[in-house]
């Protein structure tokens, strides 16, 4: 019985091999990498564990979404009789344990992936160390395999951005739509805040009608955002504070990004800080927000009308100091700038719509 432990690249590695294509239970679509071959236990059943050595809770939390496993089984039963397996798997004190009883056919092997639910009560405000449990034994409780090992458990707002393996990049900054979280408390208080900047005193979302122009459904929703702006800007007196972030620097330096609630408890937020704030507050009202990714910097842009092109972009790191025009003015500004140097074509810098991220199975984190 054979246990490997994958590096934390390894580790965001496995998920973007799996989400290309790759995110079914099978051996070949274990969580890191190659395999040992497993020894042989009792009734001869071999077990082959694979799992991942961190848990990062903003990731690890979309893996049900996206069909991605933190720990393999691969159950081998080269004897005539068929064996039923029991495989258990926790992180005590910080998930649930899973648990699966399988068939393992005669000369047939199984492989079972689990994802321990996690206590979201517990994620730690630091990185802590923890233990990985597992344990494969017989229906009838005879043990064939029991092993802990340590596993690192990071803060619930730590962001990786990029990983590398040699000469190999894999961005990883999709998974900042975790952060963008509509449902949290400070945001239904946000918006009915807003409304009191809004002419018509209400917050509607997309529902400018059938009969407006492509102006006049810009013009509607600018007018919503413009609100937004206005209440962080008065009420909120959300200042922008300039913390280095480094888009492209991950698999060395995890990065810390705040929640909403953390941005509005603090009064400041620096550049992705704004954007993950203004987008929960679109979405919450059914816009749809888009996360601007440049290699230093951050901004939101949104739709300005559902199911048709049209967007407007905000600098949201002038919130405190500058108009909704002028903000509008730089950002829209900046957007240009990255479709005229072929950046959002090259990669350098990427347009997250955020109902794509959704689609694609990452969810608010809270």
């Amino acid at each position: 019985m054979n246990i490997r432990v994958s590096l934390l690249i390894s580790a965001f590695l496995a998920i973007l091999i799996l989400l290309s294509g790759c995110t079914d239970s099978s051996p070949e679509t274990a969580p890191s990498g190659t395999k040992n071959t497993a020894g042989s236990g009792p009734a001869g059943i071999g077990v082959d564990v694979s799992a991942m050595d961190s848990l990062l809770p903003s990731t690890y939390l979309q893996f049900a979404n996206r069909g991605v496993t933190y720990i393999d089984f691969e159950l081998t039963n080269p004897t005539g009789t068929p064996r039923s397996v029991v495989v258990e798997s926790e992180v005590p004190g910080f998930t649930e344990k899973a648990v699966n009883t399988v068939e393992v056919p005669a000369y047939g092997n199984v492989t079972i992936g689990q994802t321990p639910t996690l206590r979201t009560a517990a994620i730690p405000a630091e990185v802590k160390t923890a233990t990985l449990h597992y344990k494969v034994s017989l229906s009838d409780g005879t043990r064939i395999d029991e092993q802990t090992y340590p596993v690192k458990i990071f803060p619930k707002d730590t962001m990786v951005w990029e990983v590398k393996d040699g000469d190999e990049t894999y961005d990883m900054s999709e998974y900042v739509a975790a952060w963008v979280t509509p449902h949290a408390a400070v945001i239904d208080p946000l918006m009915r805040k807003a409304a009191e900047y809004h002419p018509e005193k209400s917050i509607a979302g997309y529902q400018c009608g059938e009969s407006c122009s492509d102006q006049d459904w810009a013009d509607y929703s600018n007018a919503q955002v413009k609100a937004v702006f206005n209440a962080l800007k008065n009420d909120y007196r959300i200042t922008y504070i300039n913390s280095p972030i480094a888009f492209g620097n991950g698999g060395d330096n995890p990065q810390r990004v705040r929640l909403p609630k953390d941005a509005i408890a603090a009064n400041s937020a620096n550049c992705i800080d704004g954007t993950v704030l203004y987008a929960s507050a679109l979405e919450s009202i059914g816009m749809n927000p888009h996360i601007i990714i440049l290699p230093t910097h951050a901004f939101v842009c949104y739709d300005t009308m559902p199911d048709k092109e049209g967007i407007t972009c905000l600098e949201t790191t002038m919130t405190g100091s500058a108009t909704f025009e002028e903000a509008v003015a730089a950002a829209q500004e900046q957007y240009q700038e990255e479709i005229t140097n072929g950046n959002f074509k090259s990669g350098a810098s990427r347009d997250f719509s955020l109902a794509d991220m959704r689609a694609a199975g990452i969810l608010p984190m809270e």
